[in-house]
């Protein structure tokens, strides 16, 4: 039978740990979350950080700006929270309005209070081996990784999705705990060859169930970790409104017949991430107080 990685129930154990840790500080960490504009989905994912906060006595201000906003009226938002040592960590809600310059608001965040580490010189430091934090996402798949006891060193695993923001840290991450790692992405013209040989499979390109039984051996050793969070339409609620149920990269029900583990989509990687930025938010706070 499938091992399936419960991401729920690891996040629920990082969120005792973590509460725990945070009650015995003088005071608690504190993060910031800019959005612009009002994307439902955006504001559903923030609020799964605000109730996370409140499950570990973590305050979560959250600042919404209006779609029309200019990059430097954001950049002087950012400036303000740098400067507010009552906060701890910062993060830009994402996806931004394409007239806004992302890599340069997601750079003006502080090094010390970036908790996503998307800014260039966490870039930067993880090309160099030394990071100073890991990426919510990156590092929650290896701590899932980690709780199920699955092997890293040493063994074959593929990245299929190259982006800043998933497939490349967490490729980089991989390769530090000592994988040999093969990222692919819409151009490699050998992806399933390359899935097929790999111990571990991490899936991050954003199109549903696109990932079939035909990535994978059909020896049932192989784990897969799908990262792919996709809304799709379902069976109809009523006469003329379609549900919108929420699916993986991966075929899932086919999938699950030829690997050892998976995670599902929802309840996989979710949790994880929102887990792993706290951990994020916690480490900055004593590296700030150890500092100051």
């Amino acid at each position: 039978m499938v091992l399936i990685l419960d991401g729920r129930k690891v996040r629920d154990e990082i969120a005792v740990a973590l509460r725990r840790k945070i009650g015995a500080l003088s005071d608690s960490p504190r993060l910031a979350i800019v959005q612009v504009g009002s994307n439902k989905e955006s504001s559903a994912y923030i609020r799964q950080k605000e109730l996370f906060g409140e499950k570990i006595k973590v305050k979560v201000a959250h600042r919404v700006l209006p779609v029309s906003v200019s990059s430097s009226e954001v950049l002087s938002v950012i400036g303000e929270l740098n400067q507010d040592r009552t906060v701890h960590g910062i993060i830009i809600q994402l996806p931004l309005p394409d007239s806004l310059d992302r890599q340069r608001l997601l750079d003006a965040i502080a090094p010390a209070k970036d908790v996503d580490g998307l800014g260039s010189e966490h870039v930067a430091l993880r090309g160099k081996g030394t990071p100073y934090l890991w990426p919510a996402t990156a590092r929650g798949i290896i701590e899932l990784l980690d709780f199920y006891a699955v092997p890293i060193e040493g063994r074959r695993a593929a990245m299929l999705g190259r982006s800043a923001l998933v497939g490349t840290p967490t490729a980089e991450y991989l390769r530090q705990r000592g994988a040999e790692v093969t990222v692919c992405h819409s151009q490699t013209a050998d992806t399933k060859e390359i899935a097929r040989a790999s111990d571990i499979v991490v899936v991050a390109i954003g199109k549903p169930k696109l990932i079939g039984a035909e990535y994978f051996r059909d020896d049932k050793t192989q784990v897969v970790v799908d990262v792919g969070i996709n809304s799709v339409g379902g069976a109809a609620l009523q006469e003329e409104v379609p549900r919108q149920i929420i699916v993986g990269d991966l075929d899932f029900d086919a999938v699950k017949e030829r690997v050892a583990a998976l995670s599902p989509v929802p309840g996989g990687v979710g949790p994880m991430t929102v887990a792993a930025l706290f951990e994020n938010l916690t480490e900055a706070y004593e590296r700030q107080r150890m500092s100051s």
